[in-house]
């Protein structure tokens, strides 16, 4: 038997035995599939890199609802966290070089009009009580580094400027660089 014929007839037998392997989800989820769970795996592969090389906070890998691989931050910013240790990121960045290209949610890709309105956002948000509230960057992020909300806007003030500002923007707003990073 060739080298070839060795590897198909091998995927193959793989295949068949991953597809009879029994699981709770139903095989019509994208996140069924066993390329969706072997992704799963190798997320939790990259997990337990990061956790053996002493970032043990970091949460476990998830797929999402539509079969991407996610590691939630509900209360804990793991990626400003793990940006701060080098050393950990290159110690298991062989395993993130495994990821396939569609391992990830493809991010949002925001028009010239979308920029222009988050623009719009920026400033009503000023005028609203926030005046460090910086303008957007290419991808539709606020980057708060080094401002006066850096450590978070409280809820109060946060609340005041959705009901100022949401006709302009009513999508999410995502905030990098600041304690709370995450999506309004």
């Amino acid at each position: 038997m060739t080298r070839t014929t060795s590897t198909v007839l091998l995927t193959l037998l793989v295949a068949a035995g991953l597809a009879g392997c029994g699981n709770d989800t139903p095989a019509a989820t994208p996140s069924a599939s066993p390329n969706r769970q072997s992704l799963l795996a190798l997320g939790q592969e990259w997990v337990q890199c990061l956790r053996t090389h002493g970032f043990t906070r970091m949460p476990d890998a998830e797929l999402s609802q539509d079969g991407y691989l996610q590691f939630p931050a509900d209360r804990y910013n793991w990626k400003l966290d793990l940006a701060k240790h080098r050393d950990i990121i290159d110690a298991c960045q062989p395993i993130e070089d495994r990821y396939p290209p569609n391992a990830f949610r493809p991010k949002q890709q925001f028009t010239a009009d979308d920029l222009r309105k988050l623009a719009a956002y920026a400033d009503c948000a000023r005028k609203n009580g926030i005046p460090d509230f910086p303008d957007p960057n290419a991808a539709g992020e606020f980057d708060v580094t080094g401002t006066s909300i850096a450590n978070g806007i409280s809820g109060t003030l946060r609340n005041k400027v959705d009901a100022a500002c949401h006709t302009i923007w009513d999508g999410s707003v995502k905030i990098t660089g600041g304690a709370d990073g995450g999506k309004k």
